[in-house]
Formats: C-alpha cells, structure tokens, sequence
C-alpha cells in the first residue's frame, strides 16, 4: 500500500510543477504580455528575427503549446501572415527545451540550486500575500511560481526513488519499462499520446530529465520519448483552432508539421547511430538528465536550420492539406482584432481590445460624415454604405461587449482591470455617436420627402460645426488609441469651442426664423441636428476622457 502512497506523491510533485510554471508564465505575461503583439508585429517580418522572438517569448511564458495558441489567434485576425507565424514556432520549438536545462541543474553540483529556488519562492510567496503593490506582488508570483517548480521537481524526484529503486536498483517493472530496449516507434507513439494528454511537452522533457538522472530510464529509450513529445504538444493548437478562419487552422498544421518532419527526418539516424550519440553526449556531461536536455535543445536546433530553407514548400503543403472551401459560408461581419484564443494571455487581449474599438469609432466617424453629406447635399443618392456599417457598429457593440466580459474574468492587472471596466463605456459612447448618425439620416429622408432644404446660411454652419467635431474627433481618438494625457486639455477645449458654437449657431437661427428666412418645422430639423451633433462631442469626449481612469500614479 505504501508504493501506492509514494507513487500519489510523485504524481502529486508532477502536479505542482506543472503549476509552478502556469504561476511563473502568468506573472511573467503580465510583465511582458502587452509587449508581446509589438515584439510580434515589429521583429517578424525577418525570418530570423522571427525565429528570435519565438524563442524569447516561449523561453518567457514557458511553454510553445502556449506561443502557438497565440500564434493561431494572431492569423485569425489578421494579425501575422501564415509565413511569419511560421517562423515564430520554429523559434518557439527551440524555447520550449529551456525548462528541461533548468530542471537538469536541480540538485546538481556543490550548491542545491533546487533548494535556493524554494527558499526564493517561499520569499516570493510571501511577498504576494503581504504587500499590496501590484508590481511587486507581481515578482512574488513568479518567484513563487519558480519555487513551486523545484518544490514539485523535488517531491518527484524522491518519491520516484522510492517507487522505482530498490536497494538503489531499478525493481523489474522499471527495468521491463523504462531500462530494456523497446521499439523506436512504439516509444515516439507512446511520447506523442502522453504530451497530448498533459498538453506540455516541457512537463514530459522535465520528467524525462529527472527519471534519467536516477538511472531510471535509458538515455536512448528517452530519445525517442521526447521526439514522440515534440509532436504530441501540436495537438493543443490543433484543437485551438477550431472555429477560426483558414489561414488559423494552417497555422496550426504547421505547427505539427514541422515536428513532424522533424521527427521523421531524424528518427532513422538516431536509431541507426544511437550507441554513438550516446557516446558523444556522455563526452559532453556524465549526467544523464543533463545529457537529455542538451540533446533536446540540439535536435530543435538541427530541425529548425534543416526545415528553414523549405519554409514555403511546407507552407505550401499544408495550403494544399487545408484547403479553402468551395462553398464557405461568408460571414458578414467579423471582428478584425479580436480573437477568443488571446484570452489565454489577458494583457494582450486588452491591447488588442483597444485596437477593435479604435476601429469601431473609425466606422461611427465614417457615418457621421456621411450622414452629414446625405444632409446638406440634396443631389447626393442614399448612401448605401451607410446601413452597412450601422450594421456593423451594433455588431462590434455586442461582441465586443461580450469579450470585455470574458476578458473580466480572466487574472488581471490592477491597470488592465480598470481599462477593461473603461472599455465598457467607451464601445456604449461610440455605439451611440452611430444611433445620432442615424437619425441624422432619417432627417434628411423626410426633408427629401417634403420636398425641403435647409438655407446656404444653415447648411454653412453646419458643415463648420461638423468639422469641429471631426477635429475633436480625431483629437480624442489619438488620445484613447496613445494613451495621450497631454492631449485631453485640447479636447476639452475643442468641446468647449463645439459647446460655443450650438449657442451661436441656435441664436442665428432664431434671427432667420424672425425675418421668415426658415419654417418652424425645419428649423426643428436643424436645431435637432445641431443637438445631436453636441451630444455626438459629449459622447467623443468620453472616449478620450476615459484613460483617466486609468492613469498610473
């Protein structure tokens, strides 16, 4: 009974790692999260800056299944092309061997790095619990994190001593398992079923790391386990896939295709030289857990160069192994920037967020202005655009609404928590600048219909009123999109200036309606616009506003 209690132990140590680094990768998005899309969007269009920034990232948030769910969400909504992410989970491939090294060192040499890394994460632990500044809460996380890594690594490690080892001897079962030679194949399959259960090709490195450096498992059977492993870690990106549009579903083809090509490319000469690889990496290091991480590394190394030069030939085959549909049901409206997968890293996911309503607020301008048109100029055909993107304003109102508040669930900052909540606000002011738009519009038509228009006096003023508000519209939009607090003082005085105007432009009014220049009902037309147009100012203001509730102190 007791082997039973031992071996929940080390299951148990295997939990613990895994969510040390879940702890660990979070705290550290939330350092490195919303530089993420730069990094992504400014270094990738270089293959091998791309292939950098891959490596950087994945060796940041510890995990290329991670990198790569991010990398479909990217090319759903337009943000990479298929090439680009490409070359970003090459990178990614040779980052995900990080952990394997850090879990090679533990218990190694003179001092315990092991038992340091807990020490610092109890500190760090320590720190999140009791001081209440985010940031270095922050730090606290991933040094707890950290620590909760070697704590699992070193529960697993005993305990699988206790489970495997007798009399410092693998029993007969490790031998029959892990120790006797077994089929190459039979032990990539094997690799590829149980990563794809655990969904980490990291944790299964890890472990096989460990169980090596106990003399636990042979080097050669480890081999092909991490080979099976490399593969394995694509189907979370498989599956992340689903419901995105083609170029996403690609993405993540060749994810698996590359490590699949990989494996297969590699498999054959390892088999056929395996004594001698065994040779050349016990030259490099008499431990055998450290000899596995280096060979981990070195393998995504040699694929990555050998597989560069035919990146558009496999990019080409899974176009062809993922085809477009005949007959694909087009979506009307779909959001640009948005992508359910981003909500796996939240500071990113609000940055992205931001981007969408710039957008939205782009279309509300655009129908204000062609509302406006529709108004003034009585030779001007209805503006079939116009319904089109009312359409899409109330579209990108409710999915973006819907969004914010899956995104609110989610393990915020203190500073994205409050942009968030702002956001809210900001999609309600601009989803109302479309409903003013609108009835803009449906002035006109029942002016069109009385056979009306409005006198060059009215209409002049008009057009100078809503070119003050495309000032201030373009003057609040720059500030909410850069985060620009310099520039609110001038929006509000835009505001104001837009605030003087109405009480001019309804006193000239007056003046024309005393010398019978304008009917009583047109005039009715005219003073409703020039509210809604003031109200329009309010509501643009609002937007710009907004990052107030959000600024650092």
């Amino acid at each position: 009974m007791q082997t039973f209690y031992n071996l929940f132990f080390m299951f148990g140590g295997v939990a613990a790692m895994m969510f040390g680094m879940k702890i660990m990768g979070g705290g550290l998005e939330k350092f490195a999260g919303g530089k993420m899309k730069k990094m992504l969007g400014r270094f990738t269009t270089n293959r091998f800056a791309g292939i950098g920034v891959g490596l950087a990232v994945t060796t940041i948030i510890q995990s290329s299944t991670a990198t790569t769910v991010m990398l479909v969400g990217f090319v759903n909504i337009g943000l990479m092309s298929l090439m680009q992410a490409t070359h970003v989970i090459m990178g990614a491939n040779i980052g995900t061997t990080i952990t394997a090294h850090i879990v090679s060192l533990s218990g190694s040499g003179a001092i315990d790095i092991g038992a340091i890394a807990a020490m610092i994460g109890c500190v760090g632990v320590l720190m999140g619990m009791l001081i209440k500044n985010e940031k270095i809460a922050t730090i606290g996380n991933i040094l707890g994190g950290l620590g909760l890594l070697f704590v699992g690594l070193e529960v697993i490690s005993t305990y699988a001593k206790l489970v495997m080892l007798k009399d410092g001897e693998p029993v007969e079962f490790v031998k029959a398992i892990f120790i006797k030679e077994h089929f190459p194949l039979l032990l990539v399959l094997i690799g590829i079923i149980i990563t794809a259960l655990v969904h980490s090709s990291s944790t299964i490195t890890s472990l096989l790391v460990i169980l090596a450096s106990l003399d636990i498992i042979s080097f050669s059977n480890a081999l092909f386990l991490a080979l099976g492993s490399n593969i394995g870690t694509c189907i979370t990106s498989i599956l992340s896939s689903a419901g995105t549009n083609i170029n996403a579903k690609r993405t993540a083809m060749v994810h698996f295709m590359f490590n699949f090509f990989g494996c297969v490319i590699f498999i054959a000469p390892i088999w056929i030289w395996s004594s001698e690889i065994t040779v050349f990496f016990a030259g490099i290091s008499s431990n055998v857990g450290r000899q596995i991480a280096i060979f981990h590394t070195a393998f995504n190394v040699l694929t990555t160069l050998f597989l560069l030069p035919f990146t558009k030939i496999i990019i080409n085959l899974v176009c062809k192994l993922v085809p477009e549909k005949a007959h694909q049901e087009k979506v009307e409206f779909t959001l640009k920037n948005i992508d359910n997968k981003l909500l796996e890293v939240p500071p990113l996911a609000v940055s992205i967020t931001k981007e969408e309503i710039v957008r939205m607020a782009g279309i509300a301008r655009t129908n204000l202005n062609l509302a406006m048109e529709f108004l003034l100029n009585d030779e001007m055909s209805e503006p079939t655009e116009f319904k089109r993107n009312e359409q899409e304003l109330n579209f990108l109102n409710k999915t973006i609404s819907n969004f914010l508040t899956k995104l609110i669930g989610k393990d915020l900052s203190e500073l994205d928590d409050k942009k968030v909540g702002s956001y809210y606000h900001v999609v309600s002011d601009i989803e109302r600048i479309g409903d003013y738009a609108e009835n803009i519009i449906e002035y006109s038509l029942k002016l069109r219909e009385e056979g009306l228009s409005f006198s060059p006096d009215a209409k002049l003023e008009l057009q100078n009123f809503v070119s003050a508000v495309n000032d201030l519209f373009a003057h609040a939009i720059a500030t909410f999109s850069d985060r620009n607090y310099s520039l609110i003082g001038e929006v509000e005085v835009l505001e104001e200036k837009i605030d003087d105007l109405a009480v001019e432009f309804e006193n000239n009014h007056i003046e024309r309606l005393k010398k019978g220049q304008c009917t009583s009902w047109l005039g009715s037309v005219y003073l409703k616009t020039l509210s809604h147009l003031e109200r329009i100012g309010d509501h643009i203001t609002n937007v710009a506003t907004s990052i107030k509730l959000y600024k650092n102190k």
